[in-house]
């Protein structure tokens, strides 16, 4: 019986300790459609208060109200990403061969999404020292991306698990996450800055709307190699015998400070 009452849906320390130790027991639970209030309300209070733990370590880079903004910001985040995810996993898991109730589709995304948050929650005092002890802006972004990459290699255990052995396990698998890395990336992108520089006067809770994940991902991808272009708004145009064309790009310096790229 899935009705979760007050006593059946408690969140359980039991259920916390099965997350980090036996991702296959919580996995085969949901694939089986038992016991999933436990593991539901367990799961989502995990997710609210690792990631909330973790959101505020990264806004203590800034200090301030930025400590508050980060820890809400973050696990708002993830929660929204698996909310809006939740009916695709459903119909792909359905296009692949595994018709999972919806439940259980959820209760797996949220035992996946928890697990991954316990891990946030054990990194956050390990980047929370390392930004004490002076880690430059950079460094500690990317502490912070190697400390995403690790929750999201846990929460990958239970997802494959909970898929089982059937064939096309791995195809599925990578729908899941091409989704998730899609909404969670554009949702992420919306509410950012996370990560503020300390020298920032007044952070704000949510920046001007620039573009979307993918078009940072697209300037990432050419900054990294070196390829820094100016927008057309940018540009100086002028007239040359009745025709516009655009005038020469003046290269960038190559002691050209990096503090103006966009903050994470």
């Amino acid at each position: 019986m899935n009705i979760l009452t007050p006593t059946t849906a408690a969140p359980s320390l039991a259920i916390l300790s099965r997350l980090l130790r036996d991702p296959t027991g919580v996995a085969q639970s949901c694939r089986s459609d038992r016991d999933l209030g436990p593991l539901a309300t367990t799961s989502l209070l995990a997710i609210t208060l690792g990631a909330m733990a973790f959101g505020g370590v990264i806004g203590s880079f800034r200090g301030g109200i930025q400590i508050g903004y980060a820890a809400l910001k973050i696990p708002l985040t993830l929660l929204v990403s698996l909310a809006l995810c939740a009916p695709g996993f459903h119909a792909l898991a359905a296009v692949m061969g595994r018709t999972f109730p919806m439940r259980a589709v959820i209760s797996l995304s949220l035992a996946a999404a928890a697990r991954a948050a316990l891990v946030l929650l054990a990194c956050a005092p390990v980047l929370w020292l390392l930004f004490d002890l002076g880690l430059h802006y950079h460094d500690a972004a990317m502490a912070s991306a190697m400390a995403y990459g690790l929750a999201g290699l846990a929460s990958l255990g239970v997802l494959l698990r909970g898929l089982g052995k059937e064939r096309g396990r791995a195809l599925t698998a990578f729908a899941f996450i091409a989704l998730f890395f899609a909404v969670s990336g554009q949702t992420s992108w919306i509410l950012r800055p996370y990560l503020v520089r300390p020298r920032t006067e007044t952070p704000p809770f949510l920046r001007a709307r620039e573009g979307s994940f993918g078009d940072a991902l697209w300037t990432s991808s050419r900054s990294a190699r070196g390829i820094y272009q100016r927008q057309p708004s940018d540009r100086r145009w002028q007239d040359d015998t009745d025709t516009r064309r655009i005038a020469p790009e003046v290269p960038r310096s190559s002691t050209t400070s990096h503090a103006d790229e966009e903050e994470p």
